[in-house]
């Protein structure tokens, strides 16, 4: 579970972008605008968590007066500017943007205002501190000095109540620019539709047998990775039953990713991912070399449309096509 509010921690980041370059791999979320002038500096994905967030001031010795909480896909986007730019600008273009697509604000505040708690939204934020990499400078740490803290705060719900999103803006200690720290998570209710029955190596071989492929959204990786997370392996045991079961059958494995991230990218991540679960039953399973064939499609050959969540998480998988040659 992400818990956000004392919360706000750049403990590591693993990169950051190019200056007016928004990180490889990463996009805005489809129904939060950036501001002109940002950039997206660092970016992070998961498919699945639970999200709280503050809906009221920080009061001492309590915590949050209220929070609110979400499960679905999470989304924290970090974005940069180049040039000076007022924290209460950018605040008023989100608060404005989002009332037009339909958000009802649950709270906003600033710590100019005194809004956030009773020590110029230090409290309120806890303590930035990032690791500088990359040449970037300088470091995103909020000043502790109350005189100079300039933070500002909104809390966000979709009219349907299924985006669930807050929006920090701050000045780091020794900055002329500002950060936009934006958390965001979409209910996943969708899975309702997406609960896959049962994967079993019969229903494997029945879906090969009438359609030549069979998409698997039951193989996850880690972000912006070929690494093959754990809750994969129930689908790839199934996988390997198949083919201990039909021994001359042989498979192509291919990667499929959703349109964020260019082109290039995806096909080279869709590939990699692809080779993956090709080594991964080689080597857990005993399955030899010549039975299996790996490739990448990218984004080319979508499920769904890329417009919608539900639509980017149908069309990030895996397929397995029956190879009668």
């Amino acid at each position: 579970m992400k818990k956000i509010g004392l919360f706000l921690c750049f403990l590591a980041l693993p990169y950051l972008a190019l200056a007016n370059e928004d990180v490889a791999g990463s996009g805005d979320h489809p129904l939060i605008e950036r501001v002109a002038g940002s950039y997206i500096g660092w970016f992070s994905r998961s498919d699945y968590d639970r999200v709280t967030i503050p809906t009221g001031p920080h009061i001492y010795n309590q915590g949050y007066e209220s929070t609110e909480a979400l499960e679905g896909e999470y989304l924290r986007i970090v974005y940069l500017f180049d040039e000076p730019t007022s924290t209460l600008r950018i605040m008023r273009s989100y608060q404005q943007a989002l009332e037009r697509a339909g958000f009802e604000v649950l709270f906003s505040g600033r710590s100019a205002d005194n809004e956030l708690d009773n020590r110029s939204g230090i409290n309120f934020m806890g303590r930035y501190s990032a690791v500088e990499m990359m040449g970037f400078r300088p470091q995103m740490r909020l000043p502790s000095q109350r005189s100079v803290s300039d933070v500002a705060y909104l809390a966000v719900r979709s009219a349907d109540g299924a985006v669930l999103a807050a929006v920090v803006i701050f000045m780091p200690d020794r900055s002329e620019t500002p950060v936009v720290l934006l958390d965001v998570v979409t209910s996943a209710e969708m899975n309702s539709e997406m609960a896959h029955e049962p994967l079993t190596a019969e229903r494997l071989a029945a879906d090969l047998g009438t359609q030549g492929r069979v998409a698997l959204q039951q193989i996850h990786f880690a972000f912006d990775s070929a690494e093959i997370l754990p809750e994969s392996s129930e689908a790839l045991t199934e996988v390997a039953q198949l083919l201990k079961t039909d021994t001359a059958l042989r498979l192509l494995v291919v990667g499929h990713t959703d349109s964020d991230g260019g082109f290039d990218y995806n096909l080279r991540l869709s590939a990699e991912r692809a080779q993956a679960v090709k080594a991964y039953l080689e080597r857990q399973y005993g399955i030899p070399a010549d039975r299996l064939q790996a490739s990448g499609a990218g984004m080319m050959a979508p499920l769904a449309s890329n417009r919608s969540e539900e639509g980017r998480s149908l069309n990030r998988r895996v397929e397995l096509v029956e190879l009668l040659n």
